[in-house]
């Protein structure tokens, strides 16, 4: 799965933070491409910050100018992978860009400053031995994993997991923690972890609300 991030829209980080765990708790690899680099260049340091340890290749991009297509074309030869995230990030511009088509792309609306969705139903473009799948954008997402792959879904947190003192440790309450100790020390990022709380607080209580009902 590649993740198209762009500003305009706002990155919506929490999103992003539920698709790659739900990518990885399925053993899915997972990419991020920076879209619109050449209107906001600053949001590509703000993702890598974010997620430099948590996706296997960020790639910095612009559909309008082309720059970067080529080393992401070359990433992509021989693989299937899904276009996913936001409305209007640029998600079927890209694909324009690489495949030569002229698909009806999206915009930010000028009051909200979110996208509009253009794309109403996946569509799979095939060439140059590149095959991707362009989904529609959405706003937010609700998170289907278990708390207990929930904590292992944080490719960042694995080299320090192992030290804690329990064995099925979620890192957020107990004692010995590595991955929180890695935290405090800024060896993970503070603001991704922060984050990871608040989803696991969201996966305890969807998990009371189905046991009740």
């Amino acid at each position: 799965m590649v993740i198209v991030v762009a500003n305009p829209p706002e990155p919506d980080l929490y999103l992003f933070d539920k698709l790659i765990s739900t990518a990885n708790s399925s053993e899915i690899p997972c990419s991020i491409v920076v879209n619109k680099v050449d209107l906001q260049p600053k949001t590509a340091d703000i993702i890598r910050k974010n997620y430099q340890s948590a996706v296997e290749n960020i790639f910095t991009v612009s559909a309008k100018t082309g720059e970067g297509l080529e080393e992401l074309a070359e990433f992509l030869k021989g693989k299937l992978v899904v276009f996913s995230g936001q409305s209007a990030v640029g998600k079927t511009s890209i694909v324009n860009r690489l495949f030569g088509e002229n698909k009806r792309t999206g915009e930010v609306s000028v009051k909200t400053q979110k996208g509009k969705q253009t794309t109403t139903v996946s569509e799979i473009t095939e060439r140059r031995g590149i095959s991707v799948i362009d989904t529609p954008g959405f706003t937010s997402m609700d998170i289907d994993v278990e708390e207990d792959v929930f904590a292992w879904s944080y490719p960042e947190f694995t080299a320090f997991s192992s030290g804690c003192k329990f064995a099925d440790c979620r890192h957020v309450n107990e004692p010995d923690c590595m991955v929180k100790k890695a935290v405090e020390s800024g060896e993970i990022f503070k603001d991704r972890y922060l984050r990871y709380k608040e989803i696991f607080k969201q996966i305890k209580e969807k998990q009371k609300y189905d046991k009740k009902y």
